[in-house]
């Protein structure tokens, strides 16, 4: 039987692919395994998968099969030091480092967080230039923001064409 960690985890990665399902009217899954297959020292796993294969082993979700740059990791705790944020959280850091040692060149990297009885978050990188009335500089080239906060027309359609690798190949 799974850990109820394990369920709350999984549940809101559920939670998060059909949330991604509904603002893009396009089908997101959860990966049905641990992101860490293809993670840290597992990295050179991918040398010999295709890109849907390495689509489907990377980050919590997995997205459309033409969303050749997304990876996101999803995160449901019980609590969160925010005041660390001004200065290093060891938690937060150790999210960015298992987001980004799954990710391949020129991914968008998203880290949903959800804490109980306080709200939802996202994380993201600061070069994706999204608009995002309230948010946190963080360490490392990150930002910090609510979720309510980051989901507006721009950063959907700026999310959907990064993905789709429209600006890169342009």
């Amino acid at each position: 039987m799974a850990s109820p960690q394990k369920t709350k985890g999984k549940s809101y990665e559920n939670s998060k692919a059909n949330f991604l399902t509904e603002v893009f009217s396009e089908k997101f899954i959860r990966v049905p395994t641990s992101g860490a297959f293809l993670g840290g020292k597992n990295y050179d796993r991918r040398f010999g998968m295709t890109q849907g294969q390495v689509m489907a082993f990377k980050g919590d979700i997995i997205p459309p099969d033409d969303w050749k740059y997304f990876n996101c990791e999803c995160k449901f705790y019980k609590d969160f030091k925010f005041h660390l944020l001004f200065n290093e959280s060891k938690v937060l850091d150790s999210w960015i480092e298992e987001t980004l040692s799954t990710a391949n060149e020129n991914d968008l990297n998203l880290i949903f967080m959800k804490f109980n009885n306080i709200g939802e978050y996202i994380a993201f990188q600061s070069k994706e230039k999204f608009r995002v009335s309230k948010h946190l500089k963080y360490r490392k080239g990150w930002h910090f923001a609510s979720h309510e906060s980051f989901w507006n027309d721009f950063n959907i359609n700026r999310i959907r064409e990064r993905c789709k690798g429209r600006d890169i190949e342009n």
